[in-house]
């Protein structure tokens, strides 16, 4: 690293190491090089040691990647990078305790699927299963946003007015005590419960503020009001921090994140605060830059800035309008084949982005008939699968055993024969005794079962005690291997035809179990801790060659040569029609600004005058997206497209859509004279070619005279260049 490396801007930031630092980083202007820069700078000029820095980021794959470039060039071992959450935790697991002395170091980090779970109980125990207002998916988000506005039960409760706000909170105030009766948090909990803990003993939080004496955060636009109080914390004492973000890029306000942290709260906060612009952008031209910059200049609550590109004005950006989806992910299709033909790109040069993960169905169907391999982030993580959950759970249990949700799941996992009629006996029981669900499998002989039922319990029971006393003495290789053997669970997936897939994954989650061990050298409970943590992008590889397919969210933070953005139709990109002036939309152009800077030479934009959506073809009000309206024309043009599969509107009378027969495409893949490979003929010559796309027919001569008419479609042709 050198600091000649950096712009004069960078640089400012970078040397800035004493006091507040709010740095506005433009999509593309290397803020994450500033900080990066920034710790090998405090590190290298011995300002602070390497154990006195905290570097925040929002993803397990960020935090990776800054810690891999400043190893590179300074020892910063003792430096705690990681997100939020995972240093939330890192304080829990130490003091959490302190909080509720029925809390253990051994808590178990509930995910999506866990708290619902909880509220189905929740709700069988409030007798609201009649009530649909009162569904797991619902209530989740419901306290996901009480607890993202930092409310507590009492908040909630005073502000009830009706029965459905009433059992709202009489369910979150029961939701909050059963993580605590299964020794639980859920993610929300991680910066929430920290902060409790600072608020409770000022000692503790003086000694986090001796030990991290400069702190820097990422991707600061995205914090939420829990998250800008805990840094707040942390910093209040030294005021030595430098938050690093783009009010242009504030996409997550739905789950709580809050704008103003980043365009007033933090100089309110930390009034001397040092503001830097970063507005020189390295990643996409002046064109793409100038057509994101004119819809999100329309936004009301932002700071001023423009982006500079330093790659020259490049290419205009592409507006393709379709007749349908699938006519959209063909013109998505055929447009990268050409490219890649063209101009020999790979395919990892493209990214197929989509306001909603229901537009991925149509784009994949093209892409597998076209033959173009591709990768979807944010598809069912491997970590989410049934098995996997499964066998995830057993290992929790083990370390937690008052989590009932991991008992739950497992309890006739492989089959035991214990059923919901046993395991409601065994809930009354525990309630009756006032003891955990686990501690009531010990008196299963009281509840008058069947002797095979009660064996059954009791071999399990004493299995999980087994386990959890040996967890200290097995590193967590060997401990998994042992349990897969004890509870027939590799055995269970291996033996059954239809579960090879299913035993394919256990090998896998082996696999990952050992590269932890070998490489962290930490235990069971570290894994599951970093497993809980994980997000879609920790398991997308970004070194596969293949088109990647993602949401607009997920794709935050990444770049490629190029990119389609797929769906800009009212409704759906933006998402709902509201009014343009409201937060909602503000941030809806801010999605749209984040697809377009996400494009680094070539962008495309694409919207369909019929889609198919739940199920039925929509074609009664095809408005094109505000955003077409708002970019700049000198940035835009319009390419055609025709499809031979579906039919293009002409007009509209009287209400009723009027269509011509089916089209071609003009999307050609080759011309008079080129060089092709048969796999039956050989290497032969173009000699004539009729039609275009699909329907293009070819007539080639091939060695020995032999003339041969072809459909393109079909013959599998390979050009020879």
């Amino acid at each position: 690293m050198k600091l000649s490396d950096l712009n004069n801007e960078q640089l400012e930031a970078v040397k800035a190491t004493k006091g507040p630092v709010l740095v506005f980083a433009g999509a593309g202007s290397g803020k994450t090089r500033v900080l990066t820069y920034k710790v090998w700078y405090l590190i290298k000029n011995k300002i602070y040691l390497p154990k006195e820095i905290l570097a925040l980021t929002f993803t397990n794959k960020a935090a990776s990647e800054m810690r891999e470039r400043i190893n590179k060039s300074v020892k910063c071992d003792g430096v705690t990078v990681g997100t939020f959450h995972s240093v939330g935790a890192r304080i829990l697991r130490k003091y959490i305790k302190n909080l509720n002395k029925r809390y253990s170091s051994s808590f178990t980090i509930y995910d999506g699927s866990d708290q619902k779970l909880i509220l189905k109980d929740i709700i069988e125990e409030l007798d609201l299963g009649n009530y649909k207002e009162f569904n797991p998916n619902f209530l989740r988000a419901k306290i996901d946003s009480f607890k993202n506005a930092s409310m507590s039960v009492k908040d909630v409760q005073s502000e009830a007015k009706g029965f459905e706000n009433e059992k709202i909170a009489e369910i979150y105030k029961l939701y909050l005590e059963k993580l605590i009766q299964n020794n639980a948090v859920d993610f929300n909990d991680l910066i929430l419960l920290p902060i409790q803990l600072f608020k409770k003993n000022k000692s503790l939080l003086k000694s986090y503020q001796n030990l991290w004496k400069y702190i820097l955060v990422d991707e600061f636009q995205d914090t939420n009001s829990p998250q800008f109080q805990l840094i707040s914390f942390l910093a209040g004492g030294h005021k030595n921090i430098t938050v690093v973000g783009d009010d242009d890029q504030s996409i997550y306000g739905w789950r709580g994140a809050n704008i103003d942290n980043i365009l007033t709260n933090f100089k309110d906060t930390f009034p001397k605060a040092v503001e830097i612009k970063l507005e020189k952008n390295y990643r996409s031209t002046q064109r793409i830059l100038d057509g994101a910059w004119s819809v999100v200049s329309n936004n009301t609550n932002r700071a001023e800035k423009k982006l500079v590109a330093t790659k020259g004005q490049g290419e205009k950006i592409s507006l393709i309008p379709t007749g349908n989806d699938k006519e959209e992910a063909l013109a998505v299709a055929d447009s990268i084949k050409k490219d890649i033909k063209i101009n020999k790109s790979t395919f990892q040069d493209f990214a197929i982005l989509y306001r909603t993960n229901a537009q991925s169905r149509i784009i994949e169907q093209i892409l597998m008939r076209e033959g173009l391999p591709y990768s979807i982030v944010g598809g069912t993580k491997f970590y989410d699968r049934k098995e996997i959950k499964n066998v995830l759970a057993y290992l929790i249990l083990i370390c937690n055993r008052n989590d009932n949700v991991a008992l739950k799941r497992i309890i006739n996992f492989p089959v035991r024969g214990i059923g919901e009629k046993t395991i409601k006996l065994l809930n009354d029981s525990a309630n009756k005794k006032k003891i955990s669900l686990f501690e009531s499998l010990q008196f299963a002989k009281e509840l008058k079962l069947r002797n095979k039922q009660c064996d059954a319990i009791l071999n399990f029971y004493h299995s999980i005690n087994k386990f959890h006393d040996l967890l200290e003495k097995l590193d967590c290789k060997e401990l998994f291997r042992v349990i897969l053997e004890e509870f027939n669970i590799e055995y269970y997936y291996k033996n059954n035809p239809v579960e090879q897939d299913r035993y394919n994954n256990i090998q896998e989650l082996k696999s990952s179990i050992d590269y932890f061990a070998e490489t962290s050298g930490a235990g069971l409970r570290e894994f599951l801790q970093e497993v809980a943590l994980y997000t879609d992008l920790d398991d997308w590889n970004d070194k596969q060659n293949s088109i990647t397919l993602m949401t607009i969210h997920a794709a935050k933070g990444l770049e490629f040569p190029t990119v389609f953005i797929t769906g800009l139709e009212q409704g759906l990109f933006p998402l709902m029609r509201i009014d343009d002036s409201s937060d909602q939309f503000e941030e809806e152009r801010r999605l749209f600004y984040v697809a377009l800077t996400r494009a680094m030479e070539k962008a495309y934009l694409l919207n369909a005058h019929y889609r198919r959506r739940f199920g039925s073809q929509n074609t009664s009000s095809f408005v094109q997206s505000d955003f077409l309206n708002e970019i700049n024309e000198d940035s835009l043009k319009i390419k055609k497209y025709k499809s031979v599969y579906t039919k293009r509107i002409v007009s509209s009378v009287n209400g009723k859509t009027m269509r011509v027969a089916r089209t071609v495409t003009e999307f050609d893949d080759f011309s008079v004279g080129d060089m092709v490979q048969h796999n039956l003929f050989g290497v032969g010559t173009i000699i004539v070619l009729n039609g275009s796309g699909e329907n293009q027919k070819v007539g080639i001569e091939f060695k020995d005279g032999l003339k041969k008419k072809l459909i393109v479609k079909y013959a599998n042709l390979k050009r020879i260049d």
